[in-house]
């Protein structure tokens, strides 16, 4: 298992390999790491991001958040509550403009929590091509 301190090392040197000077990385809790780039050239950093196990999270105050996962030690599925928006045709009149909560199982070897937008919007909408539909605010 890649340490979050290992992961949060590597994450800034691709970021700083794609021309990042203002990117942050930091671990929160003990299973995940956010890192921070301006919402302006989030498009870069989602490339420079590309080989990590990443969850594109809702922006804050000018920032284009991501949280960032290690890789599982084990194959035991584990699960992670998902605090989220959703958006568009089809959504209940009582969830519009809620943060709305979710558990989402993990299954390594299956699934990442890159997947999560599609089982959220497998739960919501019965279409996992929805997932541009949800957006996550933060993981419990």
């Amino acid at each position: 298992m890649t340490t979050l301190d290992e992961l949060r090392t590597t994450a800034l040197k691709s970021l700083t390999t794609a021309g990042f000077t203002d990117a942050t990385a930091t671990p929160r809790s003990d299973t995940l790491v956010i890192a921070t780039v301006p919402t302006t050239r989030s498009t870069w950093a989602d490339f420079a991001l590309a080989s990590h196990t990443s969850l594109r999270l809702a922006d804050h105050a000018g920032r284009a958040r991501y949280a960032l996962f290690p890789t599982p030690d084990n194959n035991q599925p584990y699960s992670r509550t998902v605090h989220f928006r959703a958006t568009g045709p089809g959504l209940a009149q009582q969830d519009a403009g809620q943060v709305l909560c979710h558990t989402v199982r993990i299954v390594p070897g299956v699934n990442t929590e890159a997947d999560i937008p599609k089982a959220l919007a497998t739960a919501l909408f019965n279409d996992s091509r929805r997932a541009g539909d949800i957006t996550v605010t933060r993981l419990a």
